[in-house]
């Protein structure tokens, strides 16, 4: 069904540009700078020109742009590579008991809750003796 719509479509843009052909027969002559002067062209002739013209110079500013586009990615993924690189490394110092130092954050909320347990023993043992 889609190539269908996609054919209809072009059929009727086909046709369109030749009915412009047809009416636009009369002869056309471009006047540049310094008096220069060119041959006569038929008016639709200078006009498909145009639109081609027109998208060559928009399909090369999309190649640009895709370029840079693709060398951003590659950047962004090379940066991300690294990133994760650098956590799998930090998180294997952490995982590792004994041989390599554990994050300070991680040693302290250690100490916290020991020191909290032990408060909590003491207020038990308290309790119990009274």
């Amino acid at each position: 069904m889609k190539n269908y719509i996609k054919a209809v479509l072009l059929i009727v843009v086909l046709l369109f540009l030749v009915t412009f052909g047809i009416k636009n027969i009369q002869p056309v002559r471009l006047n540049y700078y310094f008096e220069w002067h060119t041959i006569d062209f038929p008016l639709y002739i200078l006009t498909y020109a145009s639109v081609v013209i027109g998208i060559f110079i928009g399909m090369l500013i999309g190649i640009n742009k895709s370029f840079q586009q693709r060398r951003k990615i590659k950047a962004l993924e090379k940066s991300t590579r690294e990133l994760k690189a650098k956590a799998d490394k930090e998180k294997k110092e952490i995982e590792r008991p004994g041989d390599q130092k554990v994050d300070e954050r991680t040693e302290e909320t250690q100490k916290e809750n020991f020191s909290e347990e032990k408060a909590e023993q003491n207020q038990t043992t308290t309790q119990v003796i009274s």
